[in-house]
């Protein structure tokens, strides 16, 4: 490194203790060091010199900052450089983004579902159909890329609809060139060894289903009966391997509360004890809780967010000592989620145009619409700068000056919102998180 090239502390470096030791964390690189009082003080001490002078003698230990991001080059606005890949990230059209309902109806009743109070009875039509594919090819006509999640409601209740929509999708992607996959949330009661081989005709390439514990707690907050309860589990077991093979990757979403905090171990448990222990299953804790507003009340004893984390970071350590790989490891986002970006749309039943997944079904974020007989105005209305959360920007808010910025980009932006107040979930159980990974990163 030339001596002429002056370097600066990182403005997103950041300390925290854990268990008598100091773990340094950068939140562009997310590089992480844990070092005991001896190293953090050498640590310190050259990051000092460096702010003071520019340099440090110690040739190895500079270079090593560098390529952990925590130094840079003096002339290096690193607000300013992110701010603008972030923005240029909401600006870009290559990817077409869209999350499509093709029905609110679904075939279970899960005692914490947001969309519990929506009607059921919302289910598209054919006309809004083949105006989203009309959409669809008008949309990518300079994309390289087109993504799908489909959402409900329960989805698979309309896979005809689904596969319709698909063959579609894939005729006008394989005419451009461009690449094609989808995403499914479902419950996964309707997945049988049919559904599943049809999966990867759909080029769906990631699942979640949620789970809540034993087959007990199931059957109570899904409203079903024991005996259905324990006949999804058994099915749901003997499909994974193939499940797995048809998507590449399946997420089971713990749902949990302070009364199922042991849910996890039940259901991972449940898996091993299958032999269904591949790599590809990711296991995630759900934090039941009403900070989105979508909905006024749940019907459960939420954890804190102090809590979840609590239990978040003894569930990872449960997985790790079972042989799971364990996902979530922090790292730099390109975005928070999909509701900011330009190219990014939810679309609801009745073809309601929207921004924001968890809202769906509702009126919050709809700036739209399909319009089957004058899809011009659709086109029009979606090229708006002024959709929601066209304005947000991370690096300009409440969160401008955290170090961890990078890493979640001010998290959900509906928290950024006039008369809202950001709730960081990240910086709960922070030090347990960033110690594990360290380790087991």
């Amino acid at each position: 490194m030339d001596r002429q090239v002056k370097l600066k502390p990182s403005v997103f470096n950041a300390q925290i203790p854990h268990d008598g030791k100091i773990i340094a964390f950068n939140g562009v690189i997310a590089s992480s060091l844990a070092m005991d009082a001896p190293q953090a003080r050498i640590f310190n001490e050259t990051l000092a010199e460096i702010a003071r002078t520019g340099w440090c003698e110690d040739e190895t230990l500079r270079r090593y900052l560098y390529a952990l991001g925590f130094v840079v080059a003096v002339e290096h606005d690193e607000i300013a450089v992110q701010r603008a890949a972030f923005k240029a990230v909401k600006a870009d059209t290559a990817t077409l983004r869209l999350t499509i309902v093709p029905t609110m109806a679904c075939n279970l009743h899960c005692t914490y579902c947001f969309q519990q109070d929506f009607a059921a009875s919302k289910t598209m039509q054919p006309e809004i159909e083949k105006a989203i594919i009309e959409f669809v090819r008008r949309k990518t006509e300079h994309s390289k890329t087109l993504v799908i999640q489909w959402f409900g409601g329960e989805p698979l209740l309309r896979l005809h609809r689904i596969t319709a929509m698909t063959q579609a999708f894939q005729k006008i992607c394989t005419e451009r060139g461009m690449r094609y996959y989808a995403e499914m949330l479902t419950n996964g009661a309707l997945l049988d060894p049919t559904v599943v081989a049809s999966l990867a005709k759909l080029s769906v390439r990631a699942i979640q289903i949620p789970l809540d514990g034993d087959i007990e707690t199931y059957a109570r907050r899904k409203g079903i009966s024991l005996e259905r309860a324990q006949a999804f589990h058994d099915s749901l077991l003997d499909c994974m391997p193939s499940l797995l093979e048809a998507t590449g990757s399946v997420t089971i979403r713990i749902n949990v509360d302070r009364n199922n905090p042991a849910a996890g171990y039940d259901v991972v448990r449940m898996f091993k004890q299958r032999g269904c222990c591949d790599p590809r299953l990711d296991f995630r804790l759900g934090f039941l809780n009403t900070r989105d507003g979508i909905v006024d009340c749940i019907p459960h004893d939420c954890f804190s967010s102090a809590e979840f984390a609590d239990t978040e970071a003894a569930f990872r350590r449960f997985l790790a000592e079972q042989g799971f790989r364990v996902y979530g490891e922090p790292g730099p986002r390109k975005y928070p989620c999909a509701a900011p970006l330009q190219n990014n749309f939810t679309i609801n039943p009745t073809g309601g145009i929207g921004k924001c997944v968890p809202a769906i079904g509702t009126d919050e974020s709809v700036f739209s619409q399909i319009y089957p007989n004058d899809i011009e105005r659709t086109l029009r209305e979606t090229s708006t700068t002024d959709a929601p959360y066209a304005d947000f920007d991370p690096y300009s808010g409440a969160c401008s000056s955290c170090a961890f910025l990078p890493v979640c980009l001010g998290s959900c932006p509906r928290f950024h919102a006039p008369g809202r107040s950001v709730n960081c979930s990240l910086k709960e159980g922070l030090a347990e998180t960033l110690a594990f990974y360290h380790v087991h990163g």
